[in-house]
């Protein structure tokens, strides 16, 4: 392993539970070019919200509704989830030479529950949405569902709010998967996997994508704040 700096990050994650090695082992693709890509890895910030309400009827009393929320946590766009993700810590130990080398991705010592201590490229996307305004979105999200759900057509009319809410921020991991050399008409293809689950595609996950793509490969990314040995993630 790489000499690493005394000081690290650590982060609330879903896990990198799948590395390059078992995703080349479950996917035929990746067998077969598994020399001519490289992996980095991406950690992504959501919100997970779980919001509580109450529909009020006129004549049917009170009803209380509940609902799981994850949130992204630079566009703030919502989606209702059905569980909480697993989550757990995972720390990053940027190497010393992280501080000198101008990259978006810096080499770093990844420790985590699932996968034994490995040297990766990584980079942390910083979030943009704060708490409050992703608790606002998140709020008018569950309204508009809760009035869909109980506000039927011809139906009697609930008076619908939300009571109260608690937001969590995670980063969940993703591989990208690029080629080692230039691709043909200066384009480099991209792949991604989720590595928590080991699923990959590229429209599922287009808004990493869209991250990445607009990525400066050539501008120092966090050189800053690694050089105080810290990512300021607070939000």
């Amino acid at each position: 392993m790489k000499s690493l700096s005394a000081r690290s990050m650590t982060l609330c994650s879903t896990g990198v539970t799948w590395d390059e090695e078992s995703l080349t082992r479950r996917y035929g693709f990746l067998r077969r070019v598994r020399n001519e890509v490289s992996f980095k890895l991406v950690f992504y910030p959501y919100w997970v919200l779980e919001l509580h309400g109450r529909a009020i009827w006129r004549l049917f009393g009170a009803r209380p509704l509940a609902m799981l929320v994850v949130a992204d946590a630079r566009s703030g766009r919502c989606l209702q989830i059905s569980a909480p993700p697993a989550l757990t810590m995972e720390r990053l130990r940027p190497a010393t030479t992280a501080l000198s080398k101008q990259s978006s991705f810096f080499p770093a010592g990844l420790e985590g529950q699932h996968v034994p201590s490995k040297d990766v490229r990584a980079h942390v996307v910083r979030p943009l949405c704060d708490r409050k305004a992703v608790q606002n979105n998140a709020e008018t999200f569950a309204l508009a569902a809760w009035r869909r759900r109980c506000n039927l057509p011809l139906g009697p009319r609930a008076d619908i709010s939300c009571t109260d809410s608690t937001a969590v921020l995670l980063h969940k991991p993703f591989w990208i998967m690029t080629a080692q050399s230039n691709v043909k008409n200066g384009r480099n293809k991209l792949f991604v996997f989720d590595a928590s689950t080991g699923l990959g595609g590229v429209s599922e996950y287009w808004n990493v994508v869209e991250y990445i793509m607009a990525l400066d490969q050539d501008a120092p990314a966090g050189i800053s704040e690694l050089q105080n040995g810290r990512l300021d993630l607070s939000a």
